[in-house]
């Protein structure tokens, strides 16, 4: 049967199903979405206003109402998702959503400051990813040739195909479509939350979401975006520029990368290039792990997913091979070239490990891991084979400071160990110092032959090498300079060297020490040449620096000797044994760290800051064999004047009598 509707009819029916349309709830991205998307909505939001808020106010007045208005909007916005999702945050992840959201609409409210305003939506933000397990990274390398065509698929009738919004359709739209070439707004965008914006939409605006791609395809789209503002620059070579991890390009604005980029010691003239690697070619590629510094990268980004799930063993075990795979391996070139720089890795990597220990907060320790990277990247541009070559005379004084820096200690041994046994009538036994410190140098070579060329040395290995041999050298030294110590007086000093020590046991003694003392430095220093000749610097200047740092030490061991000979004996033996037990608490303080660093030993930090070259490190643990260390010699002291003090006086001599004098 057919019926036919008359016009008037047909427009009835029209306006009723338009009626019905427009009354029915538009279908939105955020109905019935479990609360780890709404979540991921909320950081959506916090980015928006994050981004947006400076560009609306500036000293407490709105400069951009609509803008401005806008921020308000989404603070309302995300107000309601965050009472929505605080019933769903996990146990052990407390965080007043509600109320943080609420302290940021007051900042809005009053106008506060841009930085105050970033600085809480940072701290939450961060909160919201650990408590969510929110994933800010692509789970692989991104496809260059799919999110170029997604782009020009979906998005380039608005943005353009360069990304400049200069379409005719994109100027009907108001507002109107962003462009990324715009130095303001192309600065503040991520890869990271064009993935959100792509998701979620913008209210408002023509920007709605794109519900029906995939995470890759997200990612893919994303990491095309934030290239297009650099595609008209020629990229620097990857090896000038540091390695970051995808979780890092993903998470950070072009405005983060450029200060981190300065920060790292790139020139402002490289700038540029450096960043158009980072933007259209590191993305695709696995850079980070091919390098130790990018490997520490990746594993303290890994370090911080175990923080944030919970997992502090997990998390500490990244940190150690953050060090042991990636800092370990580079400390001789890095030294060689900035050893202030190493030193410092080496003490932010302890004390990162101390925070973790004593309990600190995921914020604390992403603070502390990012302040290690910002060094990471400084390491990265100077180890850059790219980087200016050394001057003859900086190389010259990195040589000779090699050789002071590391041979200055076992030089102050060996020269006590010579002035004593020289004072104590083992004159003949001087030459057991001297075998013993040729020896270290031969082992250390030997070593140095074996690591590179038949056995690989692990940077665990190293250091474990390095707490031995400190160790075994602090029980030496304590043997031999604890009794000596004790013996307040020359004749007690003598008594005890010529009658409690026989030859044999003197000259093993005195070999020992000089070795493990000379061997612990040796090692390290030739891989420290090593490095420093790799790094095409003057092999003259550093045959140049090494011979004056050499001629020091001979002068430093050769003064203290000539000392011995005019110093009255008392003065000298105190003084040596002194010495010899000093040595004795820094070789205990630099064991201990070295197992430390290694994974062998815990790490309880305490609030200041260490001076490694005394063996002095800001740990219970090291401070602990120290102190043991410092109240056996007062226990020995005092119980050897004890002992003086108890012992029965010599009687006085009888009175003369002169000769004629009356009885």
């Amino acid at each position: 049967m057919t019926i036919n509707f008359t016009r008037g009819q047909r427009l009835v029916a029209f306006l009723c199903l338009a009626g019905v349309l427009l009354c029915t709830p538009r279908a939105r991205a955020d109905q019935g979405d479990p609360p780890e998307v709404e979540a991921q909505r909320l950081v959506h939001i916090l980015g928006y206003i994050g981004a947006d808020y400076g560009g609306s106010v500036a000293n407490g007045v709105v400069t951009v109402p609509d803008e401005y208005n806008e921020q308000l909007s989404l603070a309302a916005d995300g107000a309601k998702i965050a009472a929505r999702i605080q019933p769903a945050i996990p146990p052990g992840r407390e965080v007043d959503v509600p109320a943080r959201i609420a302290k940021l609409r007051e900042l809005l409210d009053r106008k506060a400051p841009p930085e105050e305003v970033a600085a809480l939506i940072a701290g939450l933000r961060t909160e919201l990813v650990n408590a969510f397990q929110i994933e800010e990274a692509p789970r692989a390398a991104p496809n260059a040739a799919r999110g170029k065509g997604l782009y020009l698929e979906h998005c380039a009738t608005c943005h353009g195909e360069t990304g400049r919004a200069d379409t005719a359709r994109a100027a009907t739209f108001t507002p109107r479509p962003v462009n990324f070439h715009d130095p303001e707004r192309g600065e503040a965008i991520a890869p990271y939350r064009v993935v959100s914006t792509v998701r979620f939409g913008v209210d408002g605006t023509a920007m709605v979401p794109f519900t029906f791609l995939s995470d890759a395809d997200r990612w893919d789209l994303a990491f095309h975006v934030v290239g297009l503002r650099h595609q008209g620059v020629a990229p620097a070579p990857a090896d000038s520029v540091p390695a970051y991890t995808l979780a890092e390009l993903s998470a950070r604005t072009d405005a983060d990368l450029r200060a981190e980029l300065k920060a790292a010691g790139v020139p402002a003239d490289r700038e540029a290039a450096a960043l158009a690697d980072l933007r259209l070619r590191a993305p695709y590629e696995d850079r980070a792990a091919r390098t130790p510094l990018g490997l520490v990268r990746v594993k303290l980004e890994r370090a911080r997913k175990a923080v944030a799930r919970g997992d502090r063993d997990g998390a500490r075990g990244h940190l150690i091979d953050a060090y042991l795979e990636g800092i370990e391996p580079i400390e001789a070139p890095l030294r060689a070239a900035d050893a202030s720089l190493a030193a410092a890795l080496e003490a932010r990597s302890m004390e990162l490990r101390g925070d973790l220990e004593r309990g600190a907060s995921p914020a604390e320790l992403g603070a502390a891991m990012d302040v290690l990277l910002r060094d990471v990247g400084r390491a990265e541009s100077l180890l850059s084979p790219s980087s200016a070559p050394k001057s003859f005379a900086s190389t010259a004084l990195s040589s000779a400071g090699i050789l002071l820096r590391e041979g200055v200690e076992a030089a102050l041994l060996i020269a006590a160990l010579l002035g004593i046994a020289s004072q104590a009538g083992l004159a003949d036994r001087r030459r057991y110092v001297h075998v013993g410190w040729v020896t270290a140098i031969a082992l250390g070579l030997l070593t140095w032959f074996a690591s590179a060329r038949l056995v690989a040395i692990s940077g665990a290995q190293r250091e474990l090498i390095e707490g031995v041999t400190a160790l075994l050298a602090t029980a030496v030294l304590f043997y031999v300079s604890y009794s000596l110590l004790a013996k307040r007086e020359v004749a007690r000093w003598m008594k005890f060297l010529k009658e409690q020590i026989s030859p044999r046991r003197a000259a093993l003694s005195l070999f020992g020490v000089s070795l493990l003392a000379a061997y612990r430095e040796a090692f390290e220093t030739v891989l420290f040449y090593q490095a420093l000749l790799a790094s095409n610097a003057s092999a003259t200047a550093a045959l140049v620096g090494a011979a004056a740092g050499a001629l020091v030490l001979v002068a430093l061991v050769a003064a203290y000797s000539r000392a011995g000979r005019f110093a009255p004996p008392q003065v000298f033996f105190r003084v040596s044994s002194y010495l010899l037990y000093a040595l004795a608490i820094i070789f205990a303080g630099q064991g201990v760290a070295a197992l430390q660093m290694a994974g062998k030993v815990p790490v309880h930090a305490l609030p200041f800051r260490g001076v490694p070259a005394l063996g002095v490190f800001p740990t219970v643990e090291t401070l602990a064999a120290q102190l043991l260390l410092v109240l056996l010699a007062v226990v020995g002291v005092l119980a050897q004047r004890r002992q003086a003090n108890a012992a029965p006086k010599p009687p006085a001599p009888p009175a003369q009598i002169a000769p004629g004098s009356a009885a």
